[in-house]
């Protein structure tokens, strides 16, 4: 499988702490047990064959099981081993799931606990992949093998360096220089949704770039490069340090949204997954008082 995620034999011996002859060789051994070719090679690089892509699936699927049983037994003996994957968006993986995680690790030091930060898009898919146990994300995807439900609500704003104006009228926005996320991004999604329900579009603004960190937006904006749209949950230091300013567009209200926990919905939660949902419920009604 190493040679298929790094699309290099050379590569994933060294991963793998083994030579490059040993990694072939087994390579060799498993396409003669088969009697079919795995793998396409080149100079560059390598490349499944279908009958690798068949073969490719079945053992993701018996990670899988491994991975479960190897958690049952550490439920059993009271969640003190496993390991739990995690993905997530910029926004609940940067500013929200921080204190929670705090928390898990502090009941389940033995669990080893890993995040992956990407766009809402390449969480979602990870998740449906079985690549991640467990994911947050801004946005929904079309798809019926996901599992959504709700985790908080949000607000997604406008903002400006410290010497923006208060507020500008929503035909004037054109007029001023606009960072964007990159497309994948929950964020520019639900922002593209709310310039459509006005007849609007990215197009219609004079934009200067696209970054794909909400931390680069915010730097950029601060440098004056351009304004841009955030969620209120990235600015809170930033404001009470007076370094942004929350830009009031008129006729443009404040873009409201979701975010969710997901799961693939053939697959039962383990024990760490359910630990975990368990220290967000709790977080959620400590948020709500």
């Amino acid at each position: 499988m190493k040679i298929v995620e790094l699309k290099s034999f050379t590569k994933a011996a060294e991963e793998l702490g083994l030579t490059q002859p040993t990694v072939s060789k087994q390579m060799v051994d498993l396409e003669g047990f088969f009697k079919v070719r795995l793998i396409d090679r080149t100079k560059r690089s390598v490349a499944l064959t279908k009958a690798g892509e068949m073969l490719f699936d079945y053992a993701k699927g018996f990670i899988s099981l491994k991975k479960e049983a190897v958690e049952a037994m550490a439920a059993f003996r009271g969640l003190k081993t496993g390991t739990l994957r995690l993905g997530a968006s910029s926004i609940p993986g940067v500013y929200i799931l921080p204190p929670m995680l705090k928390t898990f690790k502090e009941r389940y030091g033995g669990v080893e606990l890993t995040l992956v930060l990407s766009d809402s898009k390449e969480i979602t898919a990870r998740v449906e992949s079985g690549d991640v146990d467990v994911g947050f994300v801004g946005s929904r995807e079309e798809t019926n093998k996901i599992a959504y439900k709700g985790f908080l609500e949000d607000s997604i704003v406008f903002i400006g360096p410290a010497d923006a104006p208060d507020a500008i009228d929503l035909q004037d926005l054109a007029n001023y220089p606009m960072l964007l996320r990159e497309p994948g991004s929950g964020t520019r999604r639900c922002f593209e949704s709310a310039l459509r329900q006005r007849r609007l579009k990215t197009g219609n603004f004079r934009v200067v770039g696209e970054l794909g960190d909400t931390e680069a937006i915010k730097a950029a904006v601060r440098a004056g490069m351009g304004i841009s749209y955030i969620s209120n949950r990235a600015i809170t230091d930033e404001l009470d340090r007076g370094l942004l300013k929350v830009l009031g567009v008129r006729g443009f209200s404040p873009v409201r949204r979701s975010f969710y926990v997901i799961t693939k919905k053939d697959r039962s939660l383990s024990p760490q997954s359910e630990a975990l949902f368990k220290i967000i419920n709790e977080w959620r009604k400590h948020e709500q008082t």
